[in-house]
């Protein structure tokens, strides 16, 4: 028997799109998977460390990055994933789980920002 589409729909629904955090805002709690726009400080094969160039340049943080091939130094990308505690010798760490990595060295991030904001204003002018 077929189902019905709506049915479906039910029981398969989309998954959320990942929302765009700053790496300081990111926690061992943090479940659903997240964006982050950074840039790469160090890289090798499967692992880079990148720095947030979405958040403030005063609280910006860093955060290791496990990927799927190279990502390249001094370049930027919006990162797509998941957050894991790692256990080290010194205690723990966090690490992010790319799943996506897009360069955006192209992107005009105060442009990006403006248009996130103007989203928000409408979203928020919507819901009231």
């Amino acid at each position: 028997m077929v189902q019905d589409l709506s049915e479906k729909e039910r029981s398969y629904p989309p998954p959320k799109p990942a929302e765009l955090r700053t790496i300081r805002s990111l926690g061992p709690d943090t479940k659903d998977p997240v964006r982050i726009m950074c840039f790469v400080i160090e890289a090798q094969t499967g692992v880079a460390l990148v720095q947030d160039i979405y958040d403030n340049v005063d609280e910006a943080t860093t955060i290791k990055v496990f990927v799927e091939g190279t990502l390249q130094v001094d370049n930027k990308y919006i990162l797509i994933g998941t957050v894991t505690e790692k256990s080290t010798k010194d205690g723990s760490e966090l690490v992010f789980n790319s799943t996506l990595a897009h360069n955006i060295d192209k992107l005009e991030i105060k442009l990006y920002k403006e248009a996130l904001e103007m989203e928000g204003a409408v979203l928020q002018a919507l819901d009231q």
